[in-house]
Formats: structure tokens, C-alpha cells, sequence
């Protein structure tokens, strides 16, 4: 394929090549042995200053890193004997603003919202991926990029705000704003009264984020701002963010890091955490105490994505494009750039996944990865625990240092697929009946819900609901908890139960209420559940996806992994202590901002002085002989017993006298060690026989790749129709779409999809009205193709000519509209800026993705 006006970007193409040609696609896996667990006998956790990791590697001290690389670091060690790199786009960038009202006499800039559009032009994405970055990013203008696989339904609108780093133009509609707000400039800088305007810039410096932070500051002190820079590491800027009401004013603007995890192959997730506020991710953070951001529109078309309120595909895209739009244009994220994160590992290492969100953090590898010769692997990490890391399955798991080290102790019922980030069975299987998404089934005898009021099942018999799903739970309910206790229906129904209570119970939802309010969205949607026999339960609810897959997943009655509460299953005994805990006692709290606000300890259970909170309640049950019978009674029958329960405290009891923490799960390793003083974990095989994996059985390997092979392009006379041609080539059923672009002003002049004239074949036909109304000049033809089979997209440019013709056919209708994209006021100001080549964006991402195979996430986790 022969692009044009690439040689400008020669240099970040070739390191881009020279970092992932160490890439070699993963031989055949031979499993190490078919005992029941993991590939390994002990996983090991420490941390790792990033700037120390290679030398720790090359000592045989780690086998393998989890933080991504700095780019410089990377590049150092590419080809060198030893290190094996692995890449994945698995670190987001993003400068979020504080847009909190300032007090009367006083002026908060970021309120503004022209001055957050103009923001948009002082971040310098072209010197960001290439020169901070080394080439191994891809610049960002919303919450996704080419790594996404929704990328595609907004390939067009990403392009259409295509904001270019223009500080004139910046400090045009800056100086605007500021004077319509009352502000005046003088000697350089703005004042409202007799006040300096100031703003405070919480800059993280662990990583590339420090330079990236500077150079904005740089250019906010050249609009006329005074900008106090705050350096600070993880845990002390996530507490001043996080954990502060907006107007307070501790922070202006932050530099945010996010590390993805499970892919999503149609994203509700991640619009709605970095656009809506009901979400609980924007500034406010949903605590009632605060001052919240507020966009209804926003939260209802979020909520529809989330909540599947749409009839098909077509219907979903709109909602999403709409949500899109609406979120550039508040523009509370200034979004920067995809990092093409750099793991190193040990080139002896087998059994490796490429999951194409995560890379070497995804699930698969702490599973399956083994060293021949060795029964232990070491894993290096930025940190094992911080302030702000905390386990525990409602309101924790809420950074990559947490879910990183827990994903290989506990299995979701589903998981997403490596590859293509679609739902898929993982330790329970499914079967999906609906009449949706306009019908209703009738829901039988012997279903029920939880009543928080009534502290009780009660029947919902002859209700209604969209859709059934059918579990086999054999899998949990024929093996043990890591504490040796059986795995039963009892664990499923106080689970469920407890999630109700905790939201429906009036004072119990105060109490956590940002936690509360937002699994309220979803849990509203639940209709009931009923035990078929002693494996097989059904679930309920006013649901519908037109991926069947996605109903699966949103009725699940166990925790899944990567939702955002409520993300685990545990014994159901340790639920139960832990409530009493919090909702009784109130000595501890799920949620961060509960915590913040009673001044009680954010429970963890990895941490021992929490943990035996826990266990000391625990023995108060076995000493009162306490049994709920309630959460187990559906009817007459009751699924649980008294000597049942005390069996249980016991056990949970031993395993803290033993262990010195509550984290009992079910997956292939348990958690041996826990210490945060010592920034260290291990994990121990699970070998339980009655644990239902084996190695090899969640391998994966390498995906395989989309390309663009050629595009064919020709000069066209305007008025004339002419064919474009593009070849792809990669696994499944392949799609392309395409946009027409004028270079010079970024403008997008037209979309659609490519027309299929072979599985590999797409044409491209520009009509005589079209090249008649864009006149002459040359343009550029940017091709998007994807594949039903890894959700990513690769990027092609190549450009074309338009000749001018004297006079207009007389077969041409000249009223076809300009644009087939809906034109805003933004796109007029974005129309009006410095010309610049449409380049870095495309170029890198046909790289990168032609090299090595990378995607997305289900919820992002703070870095």
C-alpha cells in the first residue's frame, strides 16, 4: 500500500516496528502437568520501582513486570537478550477538569464551558505520542481509540473533532470566555477583582504523566493563568481527587492514568464512566454531601446504553454516537493518549495470552504461565498495595494494584473473551430465553426477590419479565471454597439478597449511597430467581441485548469479575459478617466516600487489623449460634442449616488464625501472604480435586490480526463517479468503513460503509454529485476495517485529487449535501484552525496494529 505524506512520521513508525518485532506468535502450549489448578505452584508479588524493573528482571529477582514501561526504558531494551517485550494498549491518559461553581467574588475558568472547549487545543497529542511517549502511544480525543472495538460506530466523530494543538486559537476562545465571565488581563495574566485566577494541577509523578502535566501547565500559564503544580505519587492524589467535594477546590485539573481490563465488544461501560455523571466517575463522584456535576442528557442516553433500552444495533449506535458527542462537547475530560504499554517478561515463560485489553495482566496468564524447571513465578508491579487499595467484593477493587493480584484467586461465572471482548461461559454455562426486546415471558411458580423491607424471599410468580437465563452451576456447586467449605445455593441467594438489601433498605442505601444509587440502576431491571434442581437456578429480568451473551451476563447471580461493585461471590458467611460490620456496627465502610465521611476505615480484608474486625464478628456469631435462616428460605424450603453456618464461621475463623486475612475465594490460587508494609503477596495452587480446571484449559495464544493490504485510489474529475478498492485481510467476517477528509482544515466531508464485493474486497463509490459539491483539491481516503473476531480497528489513509471541470455535467444535481456528517459549532471552530495533515493517528495505529494484536476493557481502573 502506498501511503502518502507519511515520511513525515518515519521515525514513530520505525520504533514502533523496532518495539514489537521481538513479538513472535506463541508456539502450540503443552500444559506442565493435568492436576487440578493453575500451571504453577506459587505466584509472588512484589514491587518494583519501574526505573529498577529491567535490572530486577536481568537478576532473576521478577520473571515478569506488570506496570507498563517508560517508552525510553522500552526502546533500550528491544532485541536484548534475556527480556522479552510484550505489547498491548492497555494504559488510557486524561486531564480531568474541576467545573465546580467557585464562590461568590471568586471565578472558576473550568466552569466555563468554552474555556474547557478551548483547553482542548493546548493539549499537544502530535509531542505527547511522539516525542514524551516515544511513538508508543496513540493520541486520544475522546474516551476511545482504534484499540476499542466501538471505535468504529464513532470512527467519523472522532475525526470530525480532530482538535489540533493551536494555543492562538486557545487563547482566542479563552480570552472571550474570561471577558464575558468579567475577568480582566493584566501584564500577562487574568484577574477576577483584585484576585489572580489560579489554578491548582495535581500532577502524578510516577510516569510519563509528570512531563505530560508540565507541558499543559506550560501552556495554561500562557493563556494567563497562574497554575500552582502539585507533584504528587498515587495515593496521595487520588485521596485530594477523589475524596474531595469539587468545591472545595483542593484540585482544578489532574492528570488521570487507567489501566484497562476486560474487553467489551459493545461498550456500556466506559461511556458511561467517563462521561455520565450517574456513574459515579465524574467530578462529585455521586456522594449527595458534594457538589455534582450534572448532564441529564448524558445520564439518559448513558442509562439506555447500559440498561439495553434500545431494539437493535442501528438503535444502540445512535444512542451512542448522541452520548458521544454530548461528552466532547462538555469536554470535563481532556482525553490524551492510548499508551502502547511495554511489558517485560521472561522469554522461558510459557502458556502466555495476548489479551488484546490487558496484554500480560489478563486473567489467562495467571493461570496458565509456567517456567520449565521452576514451580514459582515472581511478578513485579509499581505497587502491590497503596493508601487507596483495598479488597473487598461490593465497594473495592477499584485500582490495577487490587485486580491485578485478585484475578487469579477468584472465577467469574463469565468473562470476556481475549479476543474479541464478547461474554462467554467461563465457570458457569448458560442458556438465554427472551422475548424481547418488545415482549414478555411469564414468570413461573416457585420465583422469587429479595423484600427489604419485609427482610425476606417473597414470590413472583405471574410477573413479567424480558428474559430468562438458565444456570449450571455444577462447576461452583461440586467444588469448595478455598477454606475447604462447600460451594452451595446458600453463597447464591445471600449474595443476591444482600445486594438488594444494601440498596433497597432505606437506611442501608444512605448510608452507602454512592455505591447504592448506581447498582440501584441496573438492579431495578432484576425480577427474581428460582432453584431448579440442586445445580441449575434460573434468573429473570427486564433485559435485552441482541447478543445473547450480554443477557447472560447482566442476570448473572454470582459477581462478576470486572463490574464495578459487587464484583465478587464470597463465602457467604464472610457477607454476612462484613455487613454486620458496616451496616450494624458501623466500625468500617464498602464504599471510599462513606468511609472519608463517618472516619472509618475503608474495609480490606487483605489488611490483618481489618480482617480481624471481621473474624472477631465471626466468633460472635458462633457464640451467639447466629443463623439467618431468612436468606435461605424460599418458600418452605430452606437451603441451609444451623450446623451448616457454625461449620462455616469456624472454617473462615481457622483460615485468618492461619492466613492473617478474609480473602476466601474459589479460583485457581488462594492467598498465602498478604503484607502492605512489605509491598508483597503470594499465592498458592488451589489443588483441591474437586477444582474444575486444569492448565491448557484457558489458553489462548496470539489473535490473530485485521490489516488493510492495499488501498487502490484515483484521481477523479469533479462531477465524475469514481471506485476506490480496499483489501483486508484477517480472521472471521471483515467489515471497512471509510471516510472522505480534507486535509487541509481536518474537516470530515463524508462516511459510510464500505460496499463488500468479496470476503476481503470493499469498494468505496463517490457519486458524480459528491465530487461535483467537494470540488477540486486533494483529499484523503481513511479506511476503518474490523472483524467479527478481534474487536479492534486498523487504519489506512491514502489520498486522492479532485480535478477541476469548467462547466457542471448536466446529469449532476449540485444541492448533495457537503457533509454527511451532522455539522455543531464546534466543527466550525475546528474548521477555522492552522491547517494539518490528518497523520499521526492514522499512522500509528496502522502500525501498530498490523504488528501486534490489541483492544479494550470492561471497567478502567485508576493507575
Amino acid at each position: 500500500m502506498n501511503v502518502k505524506n507519511m515520511f513525515f512520521f518515519a521515525g514513530v513508525i520505525l520504533a514502533l516496528m523496532l518495539l514489537l518485532s521481538p513479538l513472535a506468535v506463541y508456539a502450540e502450549y503443552t500444559p506442565p502437568h493435568t492436576k487440578p489448578g493453575p500451571a504453577a505452584e506459587t505466584l509472588i508479588y512484589k514491587s518494583v520501582a519501574v526505573d529498577v524493573a529491567p535490572a530486577a528482571l536481568e537478576a532473576g529477582e521478577i520473571d515478569a513486570y506488570l506496570f507498563g514501561l517508560r517508552s525510553a526504558v522500552a526502546a533500550e531494551l528491544i532485541g536484548k537478550p534475556g527480556i522479552k517485550l510484550m505489547s498491548a494498549p492497555s494504559g488510557l491518559y486524561s486531564i480531568i477538569l474541576n467545573p465546580a461553581p467557585a464562590p461568590t467574588g471568586q471565578l472558576n475558568p473550568l466552569s466555563i464551558p468554552e474555556v474547557r472547549i478551548a483547553l482542548q487545543y493546548i493539549v499537544n497529542r502530535d509531542y505527547i505520542t511522539k516525542e514524551i511517549f516515544r511513538g508508543f502511544a496513540a493520541p486520544m480525543v475522546t474516551f476511545l481509540s482504534a484499540y476499542d472495538p466501538d471505535y468504529i460506530t464513532i470512527f467519523d466523530i472522532v475525526k470530525k473533532y480532530d482538535f489540533r494543538y493551536d494555543p492562538e486559537y486557545a487563547k482566542k476562545l479563552v480570552t472571550e470566555a474570561m471577558t464575558k465571565a468579567g475577568a480582566v488581563m493584566r501584564e500577562g495574566k487574568w484577574f477576577y477583582g483584585d484576585q489572580p485566577v489560579k489554578l491548582k494541577f495535581i500532577i502524578r509523578i510516577e510516569d510519563e504523566r509528570r512531563q505530560i502535566g508540565d507541558s499543559i501547565a506550560t501552556d495554561l500559564e500562557r493563556l494567563g493563568f497562574e497554575v500552582e503544580r502539585l507533584y504528587h505519587p498515587f495515593g496521595v492524589a487520588i485521596q485530594k481527587v477523589y475524596l474531595t467535594d469539587p468545591k472545595d477546590f483542593e484540585w482544578h485539573l489532574y492528570t488521570e492514568g487507567w489501566g484497562k481490563g476486560a474487553p467489551e465488544k459493545y461498550d456500556s461501560s466506559t461511556i458511561n464512566q467517563m462521561c455520565a455523571p450517574w456513574f459515579g466517575y465524574m467530578p462529585g463522584w455521586q456522594d449527595p454531601a458534594y457538589w455534582n456535576y450534572v448532564n441529564d442528557e448524558i445520564d439518559d442516553l448513558g442509562k439506555k446504553i447500559s440498561l439495553s433500552e434500545f431494539q437493535d444495533l442501528e438503535t444502540r449506535n445512535k444512542l451512542y454516537r448522541k452520548a458521544t458527542e454530548l461528552c466532547i462537547h462538555d469536554s470535563i475530560r481532556l482525553w490524551v493518549a492510548t499508551r502502547l504499554d511495554a511489558y517485560m517478561l521472561n522469554p522461558n515463560i510459557k502458556g502466555v495470552t495476548n489479551d488484546v485489553g490487558t496484554g500480560l495482566r489478563g486473567t489467562w496468564n495467571m493461570r496458565e504461565a509456567w517456567i520449565p524447571g521452576k514451580d514459582t513465578l515472581v511478578f513485579g508491579h509499581l505497587w502491590v498495595w497503596t493508601e487507596t487499595t483495598t479488597w473487598n467484593w461490593i465497594g473495592g477493587f477499584q485500582d490495577v494494584y487490587s485486580v491485578d493480584v485478585r484475578k487469579a484467586t477468584y472465577d467469574s461465572p463469565v468473562y470476556r473473551h481475549p479476543f474479541t471482548g464478547l461474554p462467554m461461559p467461563f465457570r458457569a454455562s448458560y442458556k438465554v430465553e427472551t422475548a424481547g426486546p418488545f415482549g414478555k415471558l411469564t414468570v413461573p411458580e416457585g420465583t422469587y426477590t429479595w423484600d427489604a423491607k419485609e427482610d425476606k424471599w417473597v414470590s413472583v410468580a405471574g410477573k413479567e419479565a424480558t428474559s430468562k437465563i438458565t444456570w449450571d452451576l455444577s462447576k461452583y456447586f461440586n467444588s469448595k471454597w478455598h477454606h475447604g467449605q462447600p460451594i452451595t445455593i446458600a453463597d447464591v441467594l445471600f449474595f443476591l439478597a444482600s445486594q438488594i438489601e444494601n440498596t433497597y433498605d432505606e437506611d442501608k442505601a444512605a448510608m452507602e449511597s454512592a455505591i447504592a444509587e448506581t447498582v440501584k440502576v441496573t438492579l431495578d431491571k432484576f425480577v427474581g430467581i428460582r432453584i431448579v434442581d440442586e445445580k441449575t437456578v434460573e434468573t429473570y429480568v427486564n433485559y435485552w441485548h441482541f447478543d445473547p451473551n450480554y443477557i447472560a451476563e447482566f442476570g448473572s447471580p454470582l459477581g462478576v469479575d470486572y463490574a464495578m461493585y459487587y464484583s465478587e461471590t464470597p463465602p457467604w458467611e464472610l457477607m454476612a459478617a462484613m455487613n454486620e460490620l458496616v451496616f450494624t456496627k458501623k466500625q468500617a465502610a464498602y464504599g471510599q466516600t462513606t468511609a472519608e465521611k463517618l472516619g472509618v476505615p475503608w474495609l480490606s480484608v487483605v489488611l490483618r487489623d481489618h480482617a480481624e474486625m471481621v473474624k472477631n464478628i465471626l466468633e460472635e456469631f458462633i457464640q451467639k449460634g447466629y443463623f439467618p435462616e431468612n436468606y435461605f428460605k424460599l418458600g418452605d424450603k430452606v437451603y441451609a442449616t444451623k450446623d451448616q453456618a457454625l461449620a462455616r464461621y469456624r472454617a473462615a475463623v481457622s483460615w485468618f488464625n492461619e492466613h492473617g486475612h478474609m480473602q476466601i475465594s474459589n479460583g485457581p490460587y488462594y492467598l498465602n501472604k498478604f503484607d502492605s508494609a512489605a509491598q508483597y503477596a503470594e499465592l498458592k495452587a488451589f489443588r483441591d480435586p474437586t477444582y474444575p480446571f486444569k492448565p491448557g484449559d484457558w489458553y489462548y495464544g496470539e489473535p490473530e490480526i485485521v490489516e488493510v493490504i492495499d488501498v487502490r485510489v484515483s484521481d477523479v474529475t469533479a462531477g465524475d463517479e469514481v471506485v476506490f478498492t480496499a483489501e483486508l485481510s484477517g480472521p472471521g467476517t471483515l467489515g471497512a468503513k471509510y471516510l472522505i477528509v480534507n486535509p487541509a482544515t481536518g474537516q470530515v466531508l463524508g462516511f459510510g460503509e464500505a460496499e463488500k464485493i468479496s470476503p476481503t474486497t470493499f469498494k468505496v463509490k463517490l457519486t458524480k454529485g459528491f465530487t461535483w459539491e467537494i470540488g477540486p483539491g486533494t483529499y484523503n481516503l481513511v479506511i476503518g476495517a474490523y472483524s467479527d473476531q478481534v474487536a479492534f480497528v486498523s487504519e489506512a489513509i491514502e489520498s486522492f485529487s479532485v480535478l477541476k471541470r469548467e462547466v457542471a455535467p448536466a446529469t449532476v444535481t449540485t444541492t448533495v449535501t457537503k457533509s454527511l456528517v451532522e455539522t455543531t459549532s464546534i466543527v466550525s471552530t475546528v474548521t477555522t484552525t492552522p491547517p494539518e495533515v490528518i497523520g499521526i493517528f492514522a499512522v500509528i495505529l496502522i502500525i501498530a496494529v498490523a504488528l501486534t494484536a490489541i483492544l479494550s476493557r470492561r471497567m478502567r481502573k485508576p493507575t
